[in-house]
């Protein structure tokens, strides 16, 4: 049958998660599973943000085993999971009557102990119902840069003629430019639920990933979110089948920090983020944000920016000023969402830490071969700053693949300046410094202008 006979357009669905992450020491224990209290968050009424009970991420300022051993005699704890790479762990009260309170002071006031805070809990957001609005009126500057004459590449894959992002960003003519001047293969990290690594879509391109729920399911992803994102990314383009990515050139790297049931904690989405630091993956993708930050995510975002990561994040969907997390935290590449018009969409958060805005309304994409949270499955269409952030990450992928020096700061420099400029004139706290243009991003680093 005609994958184009599964296809599921239907619902105008967003995701974007919260999130607070925690580390540890190279020469603390065994690394444990995380709490079984995440299992039990489908059927509670806890909301992103909120506190695991009776749990802590704590950081210490030396690797000594001992500190850790001190700590938890001296609360009545016990470890739930190391966190490495970030020389923290995760702790648990052993008894729930404890005082939470006086269990954070007396382990902050331990000489080896960096910080410690509480863990929190993770969840998918509320969904996006009408994504098609108008909020402000389009107004374009002249064009910064100079680009570089080329007849476009059209993909033949069956359903390109119904992915409008790529007609607005001019991906066709970018392709064409790094298809002539491509010289390496970028890799993708998609920090989510996982991915589905059996999409025929998607199945050649996935390398090796991780699991922070030390399970090994980091290639599957029964809640759909994930899968989606990595199509957007980085789906093969030009199969005959399904969608085009925005980064024909580049792997993508499945790391799971959300269940199956879309739910989690900080620490997981910490782990997950320090792991792909020290990967081989050259951008961080992250459809997912929290309502406030956390030394523990901080650390783990700044690992990857000290090693030349690009970290690109979504603005959230509660479209209001508020930040969200790790959108906020400096280094970051926010993302904000359009639509098929160029107006920014409704539910868009916005700010002044917003870097540019990308398509994410009614975004058609990849979903597992399989039954899902979301519904659908093998392709569909959903909205949300979700589907606005691996527009960008494909993008820098796409000008890593061409000029494979450029390190995350100046990736992200270069996709800001060769952004559409929409809004108010420059700059603005809703769109950034614009929509993304593949072509004039692809056409600015050909001529050489990013070294």
């Amino acid at each position: 049958m005609s994958l184009k006979k599964s296809i599921s357009l239907v619902a105008l669905t967003s995701f974007s998660a919260g999130v607070f992450s925690c580390s540890t020491a190279d020469n603390l224990n065994e690394v444990m599973l995380p709490t079984d209290d995440v299992s039990a968050l489908a059927s509670s009424n806890v909301k992103s943000g909120d506190i695991v009970p009776g749990e802590f991420i704590v950081k210490y300022k030396n690797n000594s085993t001992n500190a850790a051993s001190v700590v938890l005699n001296s609360v009545g704890a016990k470890r739930v999971k190391d966190l490495r790479t970030l020389n923290a762990q995760v702790i648990k009260l052993d008894n729930p009557a404890t005082n939470s309170s006086d269990a954070l002071k007396k382990i902050a006031s331990n000489p080896n102990v960096e910080w410690v805070e509480p863990n929190r809990f993770i969840t998918l957001p509320k969904i996006v119902k009408d994504a098609l609005d108008k909020v402000k009126s389009i107004v374009k500057k002249e064009d910064p840069v100079t680009l570089v004459p080329t007849d476009p590449f059209t993909p033949n894959d069956e359903l390109f003629e119904k992915q409008y992002a790529h007609k607005v960003a001019q991906s066709e003519k970018g392709w064409a430019l790094a298809k002539a001047h491509s010289k390496k293969q970028s890799v993708i990290a998609i920090i989510d639920t996982g991915v589905d690594a059996e999409h025929p879509d998607l199945k050649a391109k996935m390398l090796p990933g991780y699991d922070a729920y030390g399970q090994n399911k980091e290639n599957v992803d029964k809640q759909g979110h994930g899968t989606h994102c990595a199509g957007i990314a980085a789906a093969i383009t030009d199969n005959k089948i399904g969608v085009a990515g925005f980064s024909p050139d580049s792997k993508i790297i499945p790391v799971k920090v959300l269940n199956d049931n879309g739910s989690g904690t900080y620490a997981a989405v910490a782990d997950g983020i320090a792991w792909a630091a020290k990967s081989n993956a050259d951008v961080l993708s992250m459809s997912l944000g929290g309502p406030s930050s956390s030394k523990a995510i901080e650390d783990a975002v700044n690992l990857a920016l000290k090693n030349g990561k690009i970290v690109v994040a979504a603005m959230g969907n509660d479209g209001n000023e508020r930040p969200s997390y790790p959108a906020a935290i400096p280094g970051v590449t926010a993302v904000g969402a359009t639509d098929s018009n160029d107006k920014i969409a409704r539910f868009s958060q916005f700010g002044k830490h917003i870097s540019v805005s990308a398509p994410g309304v009614a975004i058609l994409s990849t979903f597992p071969t399989y039954s899902n949270g979301i519904g659908m499955t093998n392709y569909g269409s959903i909205s949300g700053t979700s589907m606005a952030c691996p527009a960008v990450s494909g993008l820098a992928g796409l000008l890593k693949s061409v000029n494979p020096s450029l390190n995350g700061e100046k990736l992200r420099e270069v996709i800001e300046k060769t952004a559409d400029d929409l809004g108010d004139k420059g700059f603005d706290k809703y769109y950034g410094h614009g929509r993304i243009n593949v072509y004039k991003a692809l056409s600015y680093i050909v001529k050489g202008n990013s070294r």
